[in-house]
């Protein structure tokens, strides 16, 4: 298998070979926002050319930038942040590689809530419409509970969903030498991934991830030797973000800033280690108060 290579400038993918053919990856959709008290750092090498677009997501101002990027903002709601989004043309035409974009968004606290990643298979013998006969005979592991699918009267074209679109993750194989209007054996498998996951999913690719790994984590045909052979990489888990409740939110965006304040002004930074030992101690109390279970 030929070695792992990144794109320098927009549109080169990164190519490997497979004995059965070969195969490519890229971003097609980057999104997501700096939150309030994140500057926004941008490389300087994306355009700052600009006109007024229209805005969505409840914010109310926009500027579509020469390669396509759109930068929201809604300035009687600054929480929301500063909103950026790549769509995929937008990703063609970035003037730097997207692996280094997501680790530079990394780097001064962007919060990723969409990545749509893309496979591209050639001559892997992979038909769409394979996949739903193996969802329909049950021979598939997936979370997804529902696998919707699309087909050309005319016989052009043919996408298999795993999964809704509003789910947090979902997967489309499609015929893409049909939507191109081309006759080769040419299919793409696009992962879409969102909110939590999706800054899981930045995480694994400023890693230098195999974008198969997080595919065939999430949709695995077991008896399909064609799809086996094509996704022949380990496994990346893209696990769902835990959520906190209220009283952890409190805790953390009172108690903690609290507590912050208090050391700060009185620096005595010893605190902070009697403050964890009390809290430990008190789990250990509590642990030993549990009733046993038989």
């Amino acid at each position: 298998m030929v070695g792992n290579t990144e794109q320098k400038t927009a549109p080169v993918t990164v190519t490997r070979g497979l004995d059965i053919g070969f195969f490519s990856q890229k971003v097609d959709w980057l999104e997501g926002t700096f939150k309030k008290g994140s500057p926004v750092n941008l490389p300087t090498i994306l355009s700052q050319n600009f006109v007024e677009t229209k805005a969505f997501n409840g914010y109310t101002t926009a500027s579509l930038y020469a390669d396509k990027r759109v930068h929201m903002e809604n300035f009687a709601r600054p929480e929301m942040g500063n909103h950026i989004v790549w769509n995929g043309e937008a990703c063609g035409l970035c003037p730097m590689s997207l692996i280094d974009l997501i680790k530079h968004l990394r780097a001064f606290g962007f919060s990723f809530t969409r990545i749509d990643l893309a496979v591209d298979l050639i001559n892997c013998n992979i038909d769409p419409s394979r996949a739903t006969e193996e969802i329909k005979n049950g021979d598939y592991k997936t979370s997804a509970l529902q696998f919707p699918f699309w087909a050309d009267a005319a016989g052009k074209g043919y996408t298999q969903y795993i999964g809704k679109k509003a789910s947090e993750v979902y997967a489309r194989i499609y015929d893409k030498a049909a939507e191109m209007g081309i006759e080769q054996d040419h299919t793409r498998v696009e992962l879409v991934v969102r909110h939590g996951r999706a800054n899981r999913a930045a995480q694994e690719i400023s890693y230098g991830a195999d974008f198969r790994g997080m595919v065939f984590s999430f949709i695995n045909f077991e008896k399909w030797s064609e799809w086996n052979a094509a996704m022949a990489v380990p496994e990346i888990k893209l696990p769902k973000q835990q959520e906190i409740g209220n009283t952890e939110k409190w805790l953390l965006d009172a108690c903690a800033p609290a507590l912050a304040r208090s050391i700060f002004l009185s620096g005595n930074t010893e605190f902070y280690e009697k403050f964890k030992t009390a809290v430990m101690d008190k789990l250990v109390e509590l642990s030993n108060k549990r009733p046993t279970v038989h």
